[in-house]
């Protein structure tokens, strides 16, 4: 923004450096969920400890009215430069030139200024009531008023106020993205966005709805996958990690996503990792480069970023496999344990061998896909697995297609068994 100033009816008026092209650019390419976490990300840069994100529906059962409430230190307004309001420059936020780290030493995700614009997809009309601290006894309070389509921000003078520091978000005149917000989708999308974060820093609560985000009941288990290097011509290199967390249960909002964090694990981006069988588990890759890679939304034609994609993909891929061997290998044993696993433990042999590890994967296959598996009674489900024992021991590659084309499986999945189906180790 122009850190020009012009005084109108106790209005301040900044004018938007890039214009109206940058800022519908950043509205389009931002969904309710993510504009709400931007929302969000700006309250907990602010030390905020409280933060709570409601909507009011109309009799239309669409969204009236968003807001966003925190106790934060508030939007800091220097009333003799206002060239150093937080607002003051689009995509050169002032957290970027400090130490990356918040009054109270959080580590701060947003760097560049752009997330608080992002909230425009919410809806036309976004207003920042807030209260800062000017001095150790006296607050000041302000407002800072956006309109969709006008590349400028209002902002009222500041005056005194006794309440506490914070900031109360509102959107107003909501976008049909902003229509879409469902509690029970965000949040499970926060979790996967803070889960870390909140792990991190447990003083931070956030309310969606009145109810609490608790990422952490819902998590199984962490898992560290590996610290890999990508070496890139003619001499550079990147490095990264690979992380998961497996969730207690699906979370079909996760199915095929990465996401992408800086070097510190602040959730950065979100991408198509494109594979199947990944309810359970989201993935996050760590980079020191994911800020960057990020910044201008041109990180598909970046050939170092897409290359990282390619190798984590492939760790995600065998992390995934590895892990459907072993649970494949739990119901074979819970088969075994109800009596109605269709082969002898006597049979050792080679074949033998290959024909249980296809048959378990398999079965775990039709135990994940079939809605009706658990509520097969014992007799059901051993006739079903003696025909699948039969078809395997005759025409295993035919197994193959049928279940493949009776659960529609992933590409990878098919060559997986079609593998072990040829006797190659998979």
């Amino acid at each position: 923004m122009d850190s020009s100033k012009q005084k109108s009816d106790s209005f301040y008026t900044l004018q938007m450096k890039p214009g109206e092209t940058e800022l519908l650019r950043l509205r389009n390419q931002t969904n309710a969920v993510g504009a709400l976490a931007e929302l969000v990300w700006n309250a907990i840069d602010a030390d905020a400890k409280s933060i709570h994100i409601d909507w009011k529906e109309n009799e239309m059962m669409g969204v009236e009215s968003i807001t966003i409430v925190d106790d934060g230190h508030g939007i800091i307004y220097d009333e003799k430069d206002l060239g150093s309001h937080p607002f003051a420059s689009l995509g050169d936020s002032d957290k970027h030139t400090v130490n990356h780290q918040s009054p109270e030493g959080r580590i701060l995700h947003g760097r560049f200024g752009k997330g608080r614009i992002r909230a425009l997809a919410l809806g036309g009309v976004i207003t920042w009531d807030t209260v800062y601290a000017k001095t150790a006894k006296t607050n000041r309070r302000y407002a800072i008023k956006g309109v969709v389509g006008e590349a400028s921000l209002q902002l009222s003078t500041p005056k005194n106020s006794k309440k506490t520091t914070g900031t109360e978000v509102t959107v107003e005149h909501v976008s049909e993205k902003g229509n879409t917000l469902d509690a029970g989708s965000v949040r499970r999308r926060f979790s996967l966005i803070f889960s870390e974060h909140l792990s991190n820093y447990p003083d931070i609560e956030i309310f969606i709805q009145g109810e609490k985000l608790r990422p952490e009941a819902m998590i199984s288990k962490r898992y560290l996958i590996g610290t890999e290097t990508t070496h890139l011509e003619p001499r550079g290199k990147i490095g990264w990690q690979l992380r998961c967390l497996h969730w207690k249960e699906p979370v079909s909002d996760s199915r095929g996503k990465l996401f992408l964090c800086d070097s510190n694990q602040l959730v950065i981006g979100e991408h198509e990792l494109g594979l199947r069988g990944s309810e359970e588990y989201t993935f996050y890759l760590d980079c020191a480069q994911a800020r960057e890679w990020e910044d201008d939304g041109l990180i598909a034609l970046k050939d170092d970023a897409q290359q990282v994609f390619l190798e984590a993909r492939l760790k995600a891929h065998r992390f995934l496999r590895k892990t459907f061997q072993e649970r494949a290998e739990s119901l074979a044993e819970e088969l075994t344990e109800q009596r109605i696993y269709p082969f002898s433990s006597a049979a050792k042999s080679r074949e033998a061998e290959r024909q249980k590890r296809m048959f378990s994967e398999m079965a775990l296959h039709i135990k994940q896909n079939i809605g009706s598996y658990d509520k097969m009674n014992l007799d059901n489900k051993r006739l079903l697995f003696k025909l699948l024992q039969g078809m395997l021991e005759l025409e295993p590659k035919r197994a193959v297609e049928i279940l493949n084309t009776s659960l529609k499986m992933s590409a990878e999945d098919r060559k997986a068994l079609l593998r072990l189906a040829e006797g190659a180790p998979v």
